[in-house]
């Protein structure tokens, strides 16, 4: 993977950080954004939520296709299901780095 997307995918993890915390711009004037704020468990049952509600959508629009309803296409379908799968695998790997963070932290001697 080139740097230019990783610097893309970053870029894209930002602005939605943004987007969930409420914000369209950060903070420039102290430095920080009203999500360092908020308090991280918040900022978790946010995002377990979120990815929640992805699973929900894509779950109910693709029973609704099956059905046979005519306001819901494929591709609205296929969408649906690739954004759940992708926020899945978010929250897998936040979750994996959370891990080892702690299992790193905990391996620490004082």
């Amino acid at each position: 993977m080139s740097i230019q997307s990783m610097a893309g995918i970053i870029d894209q993890i930002h602005f939605q950080a943004r987007e969930l915390s409420g914000l369209s711009q950060p903070d420039r004037a102290e430095g920080t954004t009203a999500a360092s704020h908020t308090p991280f468990s918040d900022l978790l049952i946010n995002s377990i939520n979120s990815m929640n509600q992805a699973q929900n959508m894509a779950k109910d629009q693709s029973q609704a296709f099956m059905k046979g309803s005519s306001d819901i296409g494929l591709n609205d379908v296929m969408v649906s299901l690739q954004k759940s799968s992708l926020t899945l695998n978010l929250g897998i790997q936040v979750r994996n780095k959370l891990v080892s963070a702690y299992q790193e932290i905990m391996g620490m001697s004082l």
